[in-house]
């Protein structure tokens, strides 16, 4: 069989954010072929993305792969199956990988969905809003997943921040309770329609390709009481994206929603600070501020989004209150 080059790697790119770092579950660290289609699964997510002209069944371990389509330059692949083998010819480039003909992922329950039905608008911006103010303890787990409601409600929360969201537009899916990380690939994976299932909701984009993601079975709190905040109002400095900016070089990570900047407020003088394992910075800026000296820390990108909309908040006793097109965020002050 004959496919294209450039079509196979970006099915591959696709559906990597589903491999896993190891074999944990057997073959998550493969691209699983079958149905022509392209599979991964890692227990959190899977991914799948359809291949036209794509007829083979098995696994093939991922890394060497996708590192070896990428490097192709012919436009065309000659693909070709031989005793647990797949054998490719591309030009005068010839190359083979082990072939696991028996596919050994868990995807029974994901073939248990329902019909597929549109995405209300803009729901991946306040999903995306929702899930900054997330944690990270999974000894916490309730508090690092995003509670996407059925009225259309999203909320996240690590105790010391919450956002929550009202798209005004009901989910055709019933309350589910999203993994943060889940979330931030749902963002990136744009879809288009959704669907829910046995312990995993469904998304699809455009091309077809699906993306479905385990949930948790925890019940979730009314933190209705926490977004009322009665205080002064204040204005950040117009310069605080770019304060923003350079601190962020510092609170880089492996994953955005692990990193952190941290707010200090004190008479005429607003501090940005980031820490790194090998440097710092700390950056400040007059600022009209009369309260009592404070600080709050912020996932930055949830900061930057937040600003582009309101430079504007409400400073009380114990937290400040944001509020901008259908979302409400609070974070709680430390002295």
């Amino acid at each position: 069989m004959q496919i294209n080059r450039a079509e196979l790697e970006k099915a591959l790119a696709l559906v990597k954010p589903g491999l896993a770092a190891k074999d944990i579950v057997e073959q998550s660290t493969s691209f699983a072929f079958m149905d022509g289609a392209v599979v991964t699964y890692n227990d959190d997510i899977s991914l799948s993305c359809p291949i036209e002209g794509l007829e083979i069944q098995g696994a093939i371990k991922a890394d060497e792969f996708y590192q070896f389509i990428r490097k192709v330059k012919k436009d065309e692949i000659d693909i070709e199956v031989d005793k647990g083998a797949i054998l490719f010819k591309a030009g005068r480039t010839k190359a083979g990988f082990t072939l696991q003909e028996e596919i050994k992922l868990p995807l029974k329950d994901l073939k248990k969905k329902g019909k597929w039905k549109p995405i209300p608008d803009d729901f991946c911006h306040y999903l995306s809003l929702a899930m900054g103010a997330c944690g990270s303890d999974m000894s916490r787990e309730l508090l690092t997943g995003v509670n996407v409601e059925k009225d259309g409600h999203m909320t996240g929360s690590d105790s010391f921040k919450i956002m929550q969201c009202d798209t005004g537009q009901e989910l055709p899916i019933d309350t589910f309770l999203l993994p943060a990380r889940s979330a931030s690939e749902v963002v990136k994976f744009d879809p288009e329609k959704m669907t829910s299932g046995k312990g995993w909701v469904h998304f699809q984009n455009k091309g077809g390709a699906t993306l479905s993601c385990k949930v948790f079975e925890e019940e979730y709190p009314d933190i209705s009481e926490h977004l009322e905040v009665i205080g002064y109002d204040i204005t950040f400095p117009n310069t605080m994206l770019d304060l923003l900016d350079r601190a962020g070089v510092f609170a880089k990570r492996e994953h955005m929603l692990d990193e952190e900047v941290v707010i200090s407020m004190k008479e005429k003088r607003l501090e940005v600070e980031a820490r790194s394992e090998t440097g710092w910075i700390r950056e400040s800026v007059n600022f009209r501020f009369d309260g009592d000296p404070c600080e709050f820390s912020v996932t930055p990108y949830l900061l930057r989004d937040i600003l582009k909309e309101n430079t504007g908040c409400v400073v009380g006793e114990r937290a400040l209150r944001f509020e901008g097109a259908g979302w409400i965020y609070v974070a709680w002050l430390q002295a």
